[in-house]
């Protein structure tokens, strides 16, 4: 989770805390503030004294106080922020603690506070303001490449790309609200919200009580002042007041109405129009501050919750399943999947956009509704874009981990697999009209071919819930292309890639490693394929366990990880002997913890053997009618292997229907840094107990080298999205990054015998492509995630300016050819 400042938590105590939201909250009790700021411990490195917290407040609210945020937004702004003329940027001295800021805060407030005092300092029109916002303002005040540079991200999410801006929008100025069966996700910082003392469901309602509120008093000057508010006492909200009458006239007079009616403009970008607001409620008059104050406290809070907070992908999936980001109201925004495609796009970016399978397959999953595709590609076509964007559709993980044979979700699979193959050698949909997508009539006619749009196949979500064997089967079919013929036209294309989500989120370094393992051996790995973010690759094993300090994984888990650990040790000794002590300690392990769990000991051969089965379809090889090609590749037509009968027994056991050994849910504790002195492993009162040694840590690093090196040689690509993986990894900082460990800005690091190839396992880098992920959830641009790393590489790995520039243009590049290998003209010539 990434690391800010005290400037930061401060800033955002001042002004988003809830606990400010109380009427007896004053500015002048410092014991409130106090324990707002508090309230933030999580996002700091140090412990916060009071007194500590004390000399804090003094130093960065800036005058602040219960009723005017603006000082402090004014300080902010100055501290931040560069004028380029046409557009406010943050300095690039600062871009690091910028971006830790906008963890904790909407830069919406800090940017259209930087254009009301550069409007009253230096008398910018009106006019000016709503030009430069609507046409040249970065949402997140990030820069632009002055070389205009070509871009590629190819590892976007739809559901999660774009901006918030739109959401906040249609909550404070069109009224929608959110259903009181949504789950929301978890801040702790807000200690009031989450004790329930007030209520989440309100803050949308908050929002538009209070906007409608600010822009009664801009345009109606008989209007009654408004009432203070309580927060403990239900609002008396007009329902029937008609705004709208005020954005829709023609005489408009002051500045605040024209940022208002600027900010309905339905022709104006949606992540700007959210700007053009927050510039009318700051606008106002101060004879309302106090209600202005209120809204900017109610509307971030509403913000923060939509903005991924915490460590590891459950937190993750709560915020990214938190559906108030979709929010728009229909009639004056464009839809969110829309505004996605065309967040941070430009004629020379190109994008990956990754999306379930829904959008091709209808609720039976067969026959194919392209509908939602097509009406995309529509968009895209319409803006000159059809070779900058592709699709790849990703299987999602949900579902009870202790089932492993995964009967309903495999038929599932199954099924869409089935609708992807029809899609794929569909003869209709290669030759798509223009007017079935409601274009007007070419002559000659020009048509799509749906087919070229979708490139890739992923798996995404919580990869700590279903494992990557359960997809991996249908991964490999609809990679293989090897789907039937249907007319006589040839009709064939150059076959998808595979891309999954792995080695992202684990508790234990060895599930990581895992977890990527069984990505590139269960799915047939080729050139080309992908892994994303793959971070337990790339951590160093000691750094991981003095954070990690303790993990906790199931029995089974842990057998399995040492059986994998083993078998890979087996591999680093043949080059580097020093490693093979450790091998005794692996093997005493694995037959203990072995006979705990089955009741008998079994070679760690025969148990990596079961492993290896696992990429299996089960279902295909209980039933011999489903014996198709791809879906079980270790077992003939006959349903017979040609591995040791104990390993097709261990495997069956392992997918079987309720066979798995009662212990296998059993939790192990096991200790990353442990205490001279103390047992190994075994069991105490119950408790089943593991340590790892420093001879472990050793080998995990070699074992970290020696893949990436097979991996490498296999020309496999890593997916980087490093802002993404600070937010939701054990990362502070972006410097901590493992893209500077797989290819780094000076070469000479991973030579025989140097930091990041210690053991001389690696013969060279393994190629990296950089990208964003989910920039909604997570703000970015892809410009920023390539500009931090050359920051971080410059100022904290001190590579020289001209190096660090030639190797994120070497990563640049990279994007782009990885983008362009695997794109398909999808309108026909």
């Amino acid at each position: 989770m990434i690391c800010t400042s005290d400037k930061s938590v401060v800033a955002a105590a001042v002004l988003t805390s809830d606990r400010l939201l109380q009427p007896e909250a004053v500015f002048t009790d410092d014991t409130v503030l106090i324990h707002a700021v508090a309230d933030y411990q999580k996002y700091v490195s140090h412990t916060l004294r009071s007194d500590d917290i004390t000399h804090m407040v003094k130093l960065h609210s800036v005058g602040a106080d219960s009723e005017n945020s603006e000082p402090l937004l004014s300080a902010l702004a100055d501290y931040y922020l560069q004028w380029q003329g046409n557009r406010f940027e943050v300095s690039p001295k600062k871009l690091d603690q910028w971006l830790e800021l906008l963890t904790l805060l909407d830069p919406s407030w800090v940017i259209a506070q930087a254009y009301k005092d550069i409007a009253e300092q230096h008398a910018v029109s009106s006019h000016d303001i709503i030009a430069a916002i609507s046409h040249y303002q970065c949402p997140f005040a990030l820069s632009n490449d002055r070389y205009d540079r070509a871009y590629a991200d190819n590892h976007v999410h739809l559901g999660g790309h774009g901006s918030l801006s739109p959401s906040l929008l249609s909550f404070s100025l069109y009224g929608q609200q959110l259903d009181d069966n949504i789950k929301w996700p978890r801040r702790s910082e807000y200690t009031l919200f989450e004790s329930k003392v007030f209520k989440k469901q309100d803050l949308p309602i908050w929002c538009h009580h209070f906007g409608n509120e600010i822009i009664e008093q801009a345009f109606n000057d008989s209007a009654a002042s408004p009432k203070l508010f309580n927060a403990n006492n239900e609002l008396d909200i007009q329902t029937d007041r008609d705004i709208f009458v005020y954005l829709q006239q023609k005489k408009i007079l002051t500045k605040e109405q024209q940022y208002f009616v600027a900010a309905h403009d339905q022709f104006t970008s949606s992540a700007k129009r959210w700007l053009l607001y927050c510039m009318g409620v700051l606008t106002c008059t101060d004879n309302i501050s106090q209600l202005k104050n209120l809204f900017i406290r109610v509307s971030s809070i509403l913000r923060n919750y939509m903005v991924v907070s915490g460590v590891g992908l459950t937190q993750f999936v709560s915020h990214y399943s938190f559906k108030s980001r979709d929010m728009r109201d229909t009639k004056h925004q464009s839809p969110s999947k829309i505004d996605a495609l065309f967040a941070d796009m430009q004629g020379n970016y190109y994008r990956e956009l990754r999306a379930t399978p829904s959008l091709l397959l209808g609720s039976d999953d067969f026959p194919t509704d392209a509908k939602s595709l097509t009406k995309a590609l529509h968009s895209l076509y319409k803006h000159s874009l059809e070779e900058n964007i592709h699709f790849v559709l990703h299987f999602t993980r949900s579902g009870n981990t202790t089932d492993k044979f995964q009967e309903q979700r495999r038929k599932i699979v199954k099924r869409q697999v089935n609708g992807l193959q029809a899609f794929s050698c569909s003869s209709t949909f290669s030759d798509y009209e223009f007017k079935q997508l409601g274009l007007a009539d070419k002559t000659p006619p020009k048509t799509f071919d749906l087919r070229k749009a979708i490139r890739g196949f992923d798996v995404a979500g919580n990869e700590n819930e279903l494992p990557i064997e359960v997809f991996a089967p249908a991964l490999r079919v609809l990679r293989e292309a090897k789907y039937q013929s249907k007319g006589i036209m040839f009709n064939r294309m150059q076959r998808p890639f595979l891309t999954v989500h792995t080695g992202e989120d684990f508790s234990h370094l060895l599930s990581g490693l895992r977890a990527i393992d069984e990505a590139v051996y269960y799915c047939d790995y080729q050139a080309g394929d992908r892994l994303g973010h793959a971070l337990a690759l790339g951590v160093f094993p000691r750094t991981w366990a003095k954070r990690q300090r303790v993990a906790y994984l199931t029995l089974d888990e842990h057998l399995d990880n040492l059986v994998w650990c083993y078998q890979k040790a087996l591999e680093v000794v043949q080059q580097v002997p020093q490693f093979t002590g450790v091998l005794q300690l692996l093997n005493e392990k694995i037959q203990y913890w072995c006979a705990l769990l089955y009741g008998q000991e079994y070679t760690c051969r025969t148990l990596y053997e079961a492993w290896k089965l696992r990429r299996n379809c089960p279902l295909t090889v209980n039933n011999k009618n489903l014996m198709e090609p791809g879906w079980a590749i270790d077992f003939d037509e006959s349903g017979r292997t040609s591995g040791s009968e104990n390993a097709f027994a261990l495997w069956q056991q392992y997918v079987g229907d309720g066979v798995l050994p009662s212990r296998s849910k059993e939790s192990v504790m096991i200790h990353c840094i442990p205490k001279p002195g103390e047992e190994p492993f075994g069991t105490e009162k119950g408790i089943f107990f593991d340590s790892i040694s420093a001879a472990e840590l050793e080998l995990y690093e070699a074992i970290q080298d020696l893949q990436m090196e097979k991996y490498a040689a296999q020309e496999v690509i890593i997916e980087a999205c490093p802002t993404s993986n600070i937010y939701i990894g054990r990362f502070k900082h972006h410097r901590e990054h493992p893209i500077f460990r797989w290819d780094p800005p000076e070469q000479e690091w991973i030579r025989s015998g140097e930091k990041f190839n210690r053991f001389g396992l690696r013969k060279g880098a393994i190629a990296v492509c950089v990208n964003t992920d989910d920039s909604a959830l997570m703000p970015t641009t892809i410009q920023n995630e390539h500009r931090i790393l050359q920051q971080a590489a410059i100022e904290y790995y001190e590579v020289g300016v001209n190096k660090a520039e030639i190797w994120i243009e070497r990563i640049r590049k990279k994007g782009i050819d990885v983008f362009q290998s695997n794109h398909l003209p999808w309108v026909n010539e």
